[in-house]
């Protein structure tokens, strides 16, 4: 598994993804919600216009990818704090139990590779997070500074385009890689 190389974003677009589904009645508009237990990130990024130098750097890292056959470790820039951690949870748990300091709703941890954001924080021994936990933890550190997750791309290609001022643009999407 790769690292993304360290060069910065221009924009980035995260989401979660739930396999929700939903059921209408065309007469009365009653609904019936199907929750199953699907949650995934997914995120389109924009690099800075780089000079063929940097370029080179991101080329190779893709090429390297083989579309969607390898992963990478990828996260929100700007998603760091000073929060500490340690929780213990079953798989797909949504809900962490442990010991908790100057963790708020919104902020996004890391346990092994997954990447997490918290949903609500009930109090220091127990935090809601999605998505649900990948595998079990058993008084797992919660790594808040610039946590990562681990991403494939989202198709089996990639582009970049050139301008006449020789400078290279990559835009491109990736999901969680589970």
């Amino acid at each position: 598994m790769a690292a993304f190389p360290n060069i910065g974003f221009t924009s980035m677009t995260m989401r979660l993804r739930s396999a929700t589904a939903i059921s209408q009645s065309p007469f009365t508009y009653d609904q019936q919600v199907y929750q199953h237990q699907g949650v995934r990130w997914e995120a389109e990024v924009t690099l800075p216009p780089l000079k063929r130098a940097e370029a080179k750097q991101v080329e190779a890292f893709f090429a390297a990818l083989r579309g969607q056959a390898n992963t990478f470790t990828l996260g929100n820039p700007l998603h760091n704090t000073t929060a500490t951690g340690t929780g213990t949870g079953a798989i797909n748990a949504t809900t962490l139990t442990g010991t908790f300091a100057g963790v708020v709703a919104g902020d996004y941890f890391q346990i092994g590779t997954a990447l997490y954001i918290v949903t609500e924080a009930t109090s220091g021994t127990s935090i809601n997070i999605m998505p649900p936990l990948r595998s079990a933890a058993s008084s797992a550190s919660l790594d808040f500074t610039l946590p990562k997750g681990t991403w494939r791309l989202a198709t089996n290609q990639i582009g970049w385009s050139i301008n006449q001022a020789s400078l290279y643009g990559f835009t491109f999407a990736c999901v969680e890689a589970i």
